[in-house]
């Protein structure tokens, strides 16, 4: 498991979340999944053109990428995954990677709200810095939907790096709220260790196993040992329960 954590890492992940959209004829629907533990995907899905040429602004048939300067530095979207919410909303995930980024340095995440109706997708709105990524120019490197962490649906991305043979990622919790999504949350979701000197060897994975919906949820880990750990709203924040347990790089 923790070649498996550090390979990952080490490169850009294509990664996909399942689509539903009454309106974008490419996207397919999603099969329904159990609510709990919350699953990441590991695929980008390739189908989603339309809402993104929507979303981004681009003319009908143009390729699926879309390069925006922000801050003085230029990055490079795809479309990643789409969630279509009880109001005909699809929130669409889009990845933008920054060429030539230091070790230290991430992408950014898009989020777009698009309006689905018999004209097709309208964009709402765009929010851009929202969630996890990821190391060397990489946005969020695995994500998931989920509808049973509060009354709105959420987002969940991940992201991370190797720092000296430590492996480490962190999961980020966006709600998708009316207004616009919000970061709510974020936990460490893997952690491995032992490929640097003098490192002691060990391996957690973290998912979201259970939530008592807009008040707390429970980050389950395996690996070296077994424990859960709780996090509870305040102040419109999740906050960790007692001292964190996953050991850091």
């Amino acid at each position: 498991m923790r070649k498996l954590l550090l390979g990952s890492l080490m490169a850009p992940l294509m990664l996909a979340s399942p689509a539903a959209s009454a309106f974008d004829p490419d996207t397919p629907v999603g099969d329904a999944k159990p609510a709990f533990p919350v699953t990441l995907e590991s695929e980008e899905n390739t189908t989603i053109g339309l809402a993104f040429r929507t979303a981004f602004g681009l003319p009908k048939g143009a390729d699926a990428t879309a390069t925006r300067e922000i801050d003085g530095r230029t990055y490079q979207f795809r479309p990643a995954a789409i969630h279509l919410l009880s109001n005909n909303i699809g929130v669409l995930l889009s990845l933008g990677s920054l060429a030539e980024a230091g070790h230290s340095e991430g992408g950014i995440n898009a989020i777009h709200y698009l309006q689905g109706g018999p004209s097709g997708w309208q964009r709402k709105g765009e929010w851009l810095n929202l969630g996890s990524v990821g190391s060397v120019g990489n946005a969020a490197t695995a994500w998931g939907f989920s509808d049973a962490l509060g009354k709105n649906a959420y987002l969940v991305t991940s992201g991370g790096g190797v720092w000296q043979g430590c492996a480490i990622s962190s999961a980020t919790l966006t709600e998708l709220a009316p207004g616009g999504p919000v970061d709510r949350a974020s936990f460490t979701d893997g952690m491995s260790s032992g490929a640097g000197p003098g490192q002691t060897e060990q391996q957690y994975d973290g998912k979201i196993a259970a939530a008592v919906p807009d008040r707390s949820f429970t980050v389950a880990y395996a690996g070296t040992r077994a424990f859960r750990q709780q996090y509870v709203r305040k102040s419109g924040k999740y906050e960790l329960v007692g001292k964190d347990q996953v050991p850091g790089c």
